[in-house]
């Protein structure tokens, strides 16, 4: 059965949070964006329309019926203290790789968050660390040292994201998304990039 927060089909929420905020897409954009089967992203839609976060104004054409609810739900799908990280010492290894900004330094860099030393940062699916790296491995919300590189778990996190200061960071609602579902020492970043992008404070002092 498909579920529009997991694996590839979490590209079409991914999409809609960015692009059908404030006006409809049509199906043809989203399969173009996404670059998943029309198929499959005919099964998503019809998923969310279900779900009551979408909506079909015209013919062709979907918009957001809840975007905040869609938003909260698909965070509540989410737990990136848990996914795999890899920890290093020396920041020069970002320079070598792709990578994009989310959690603190992403905030950092989005909304003045202050900073904290922390670096943290999505680089390829299916990152390995060379030996040179000294790489240790864990999970993202052990925070081992000040670089915590995180696998991206779909291609897709690299999806609109932003150039600020020099350095790429994630998409808002993807920064948003990791923030919430990170909890703890993540809220006060959390309440600053809602401000800034007018996105719900879904979590209160």
């Amino acid at each position: 059965m498909v579920n529009g927060f997991k694996g590839k089909s979490a590209r079409v929420t991914m999409y809609l949070l960015s692009q059908a905020w404030k006006k409809p897409v049509s199906q043809k954009q989203v399969v173009e964006a996404t670059r998943l089967s029309k198929g499959l992203v005919s099964r998503v839609m019809n998923w969310l329309v279900a779900k009551g976060a979408v909506k079909r104004p015209y013919r062709t054409r979907f918009g957001l019926e809840h975007p905040e609810k869609l938003l909260v739900d698909w965070i509540g799908q989410r737990n990136i203290g848990l996914k795999k990280a890899f920890f290093v010492d020396d920041a020069a290894v970002l320079k070598k790789l792709r990578h994009a900004h989310t959690l603190f330094s992403g905030a950092w860099l989005d909304s003045g968050y202050l900073r904290n030393g922390i670096t943290t940062a999505y680089v390829n699916k299916g990152f390995l660390p060379t030996r040179a790296m000294h790489a240790v491995e864990g999970k993202v919300a052990d925070f081992k040292t000040k670089i915590v590189l995180i696998p991206a778990e779909d291609e897709f996190v690299f999806y609109a994201q932003r150039k600020i200061k020099g350095e790429r960071v994630v998409n808002p609602f993807l920064l948003y998304a990791d923030l919430a579902s990170l909890g703890g020492m993540g809220l006060t970043a959390l309440r600053q990039v809602a401000e800034k992008h007018d996105l719900p404070q879904i979590f209160k002092e």
